[in-house]
């Protein structure tokens, strides 16, 4: 199980994890944050499961939780008048987080846009924001992420086994979950208080394109079902990646990256 109270012990925020519910099992964090959000909660409320039942992914991919071993949660947020069009920078902000958080335990990882952790090739985590706009304006906000933190290379199933990995398997030690959570929320209210702060200046190249794998990189990807290549260059202010193609750039808001460096990446 994890332990809220050792959590709470090791966050530095002001909003982010004050309030922390904790079930033994849920078919969906994002889905238990929108019915939280419908009768009431604090901004900044987590939401955390030792098993969920029903995630899933960018594009309704599903996404396998493993009891007691996976970190599975999500974060509630009340942006401060930011435009409906930035919705895109959660996603981005909160795979820094956890590139930040893991810095800070000396583990290496990476990001693949817009919504994948990585670790050499393979998939450590995702990632699955879900925003509800009201007038021109972001209302809410939920932050879903799930990371493999201590399964073992038996632990997944045949489908994925050999392109999904965990913390435990790359640095061949077991992952307190708690101080990973307080880490991740941690770096992301600071993030989110720059967004918020400077949202009419705010560049997102700044803080994600450090940590991708494939920046300046030619990729193989998908787009409105049809298979394209191009050279990742850089993100746009609303986080849209930006792909140069036969001398032309292009901008893509649900482009799933397919091939980089002559590996297949399963999403």
């Amino acid at each position: 199980m994890i332990f809220t109270n050792l959590v709470q012990a090791n966050l530095h925020t002001k909003i982010l994890g004050q309030v922390i519910e904790y079930y033994t099992q849920l078919d969906s964090t994002n889905e238990e944050a929108w019915e939280m959000i419908d009768e009431g909660v604090k901004p900044g409320t987590v939401i955390i499961t030792d098993r969920q039942l029903c995630g899933k992914g960018r594009n309704g991919t599903k996404w396998q939780s493993n009891a007691d071993r996976s970190l599975t949660f999500s974060v509630v947020i009340q942006p401060n008048n930011l435009s409906g069009s930035m919705s895109g920078l959660f996603s981005l902000l909160s795979g820094v987080a956890i590139i930040r958080a893991f810095q800070d335990m000396h583990i290496d990882g990476g990001l693949k846009w817009p919504n994948d952790i990585m670790a050499k090739g393979k998939k450590l985590g995702g990632i699955l924001c879900e925003s509800r706009i009201q007038g021109k304006s972001i209302k809410w906000v939920v932050i879903g992420i799930g990371i493999n933190v201590n399964e073992m290379a038996d632990d997944f199933e045949n489908d994925i086994s050999h392109s999904a990995t965990s913390l435990y398997l790359e640095v061949g030690d077991f992952i307190q979950r708690e101080r990973l959570l307080a880490a991740i929320l941690n770096h992301l209210e600071i993030l989110l208080n720059e967004l918020n702060e400077n949202s009419e200046s705010f560049d997102i190249n700044k803080y994600w394109i450090p940590h991708c794998i494939h920046s300046n990189e030619q990729i193989t990807f998908q787009d409105a079902g049809q298979v394209r290549q191009g050279l990742f260059t850089n993100l746009k202010k609303n986080g849209e990646c930006v792909i140069e193609i036969n001398g032309t750039t292009e901008s893509f808001t649900g482009a799933v990256i397919k091939n980089m460096r002559g590996l297949d990446i399963i999403d």
